[in-house]
């Protein structure tokens, strides 16, 4: 099956120069438009941080039969997707979007456009690795217990906790390198903050206190995400204990 596409790579009728100048706008004239599956998973760090920094964002999810069909376009085959427009009215950009793809990608460059890549270029290397290796972690790691055949999800948890357990000794030791003040980097918000030993749990604590990111956690749809993500774990990921013989 052939999935339909979204045009990604620069053209002569929307060039790299022009898709540079529309970088260029001001996020207030800016329309962010991210479509995911109704879970948390991938799609939330870039829901977040279009919450916090209160742009115009709009939330979309793939219908399942187009799906199925490939009628749903992406750029990969995979979600989640950015589309950007300028909602100027009379725009030079007027009926033209940016498109992104691939969630490390599209959480960097919004991080960067709401200002959450530090103050200068090494704390911005130093969110960014941060960064990268929680997403290694959710990303990759996570992968030993999805999606395996039923007598091997026991072995993949166990693996995967143990890896996790490493994670936690790495990060704590960091967060502690920094002054346990609930931030990874100086003592402001940034990416590393929107992934997630007492040092660990400051962080989620210090993140959950920002207005913006409070209120979209106590709002149903955020609580339908998390139901959902919860649900489809745990019928494909989380094992059937059964008692030692």
């Amino acid at each position: 099956m052939t999935r339909a596409k979204l045009d990604f790579v620069s053209s002569s009728s929307f060039t790299s120069a022009q898709k540079t100048e529309l970088l260029k706008v001001d996020n207030k004239d800016l329309t962010f438009t991210q479509m995911y599956w109704e879970l948390a998973s991938a799609g939330s760090t870039s829901r977040e941080i279009l919450i916090y920094g209160k742009a115009h964002y709009e939330f979309t999810y793939p219908d399942y039969e187009g799906w199925e069909k490939g009628t749903v376009p992406t750029v990969f085959s995979v979600l989640p997707v950015l589309k950007i427009k300028d909602h100027r009215p009379s725009s030079k950009f007027e009926g033209k979007e940016l498109i992104l793809a691939e969630a490390g990608i599209i959480d960097t460059f919004l991080a960067g456009r709401f200002g959450l890549l530090g103050d200068n270029e090494w704390e911005s290397l130093e969110i960014q690795t941060f960064y990268s290796n929680i997403h290694y972690l959710r990303e990759r790691c996570f992968s030993s217990v999805l999606n395996v055949p039923p007598e091997l999800r026991k072995k993949g948890r166990d693996d995967y906790l143990n890896k996790v357990t490493k994670f936690c000794e790495d990060h704590e030791y960091h967060l502690k390198e920094n002054g346990s003040n609930g931030h990874y980097v100086g003592n402001k918000m940034a990416l590393d903050r929107f992934q997630q030993y007492t040092s660990l749990w400051k962080v989620k604590e210090t993140v959950e206190k920002v207005p913006a990111i409070a209120e979209w956690r106590q709002s149903e749809i955020f609580k339908r995400h998390e139901k959902a993500s919860i649900e489809w774990y745990a019928n494909n990921a989380v094992p059937e204990d059964k008692p030692e013989p």
